[in-house]
């Protein structure tokens, strides 16, 4: 199959979800398998940790954790869960590829009595829903974090609403990938045409590039 047609094949799946479900069952399974050969202590990446339901799975199975979220009620959350932990980092910031300050638009659905509405919040404005509502918040520059990691990242797991992509792509050009285990992610290529185009594009990469450790299909 030639690169256009591999990545006219999966811009189509991914907009239309064809084969998600089988392929999220699949990369749950690898996901609880990676878990199992991890050794107590390893460090695990939370970015777009949420409410911290994988954040306490990760400080259950004794990893050290280090978390990212920035939505102030899905902190709450997060903290109720995990805060009392010794092995737990938290970052209350998003990931990014500069420090800077930026918005975090709520998504149409969000309910501020409901936690969990806090899922569908994204850097991207157009998630939003009437008058776009938003807060301020803070982002790190993840490739300058990962940088500075001296001890080796047994997992990364990210879940940043439409970001990640830009994200994977200066971490394969710096060869960051390299010093990680595991990398699981969600992707959002259901979001925008451009989206679907630039998801299907990494595909291509990571497939010409032979990277085994970066899933693309987790949750």
């Amino acid at each position: 199959m030639n690169d256009f047609l591999f990545i006219l094949k999966w811009y189509f799946f991914g907009r239309l979800k064809v084969g998600r479900k089988s392929r999220k069952i699949k990369a749950l399974a690898d996901f609880n398998k990676a878990l199992g050969f991890l050794q107590k202590g390893s460090l695990v990446i939370d970015a777009g940790a949420n409410i911290g339901e994988f954040t306490k799975l990760f400080l259950d199975k004794g990893f050290k954790v280090h978390a990212f979220e920035p939505d102030t009620i899905a902190l709450k959350e997060l903290k109720k869960k995990c805060e009392t932990s010794k092995e737990l980092k938290l970052y209350e910031a998003a990931v990014g590829l500069k420090n800077e300050r930026q918005k975090l638009y709520r998504y149409r659905k969000f309910d501020e009595s409901n936690p969990y509405s806090t899922q569908g919040s994204s850097l991207l404005n157009y998630r939003s829903g009437k008058n776009k509502p938003f807060i301020e918040i803070k982002v790190i520059d993840f490739i300058g974090y990962l940088k500075q990691q001296t001890v080796s990242i047994s997992l990364l797991k990210m879940d940043i609403e439409g970001i990640e992509i830009d994200i994977l792509n200066k971490i394969i050009d710096e060869d960051l990938h390299k010093k990680i285990k595991f990398i699981f992610v969600e992707t959002h290529e259901r979001f925008s045409h451009s989206l679907g185009v630039e998801t299907a594009k990494l595909k291509l990469r990571i497939k010409k590039l032979k990277i085994r450790n970066i899933n693309l299909d987790w949750v």
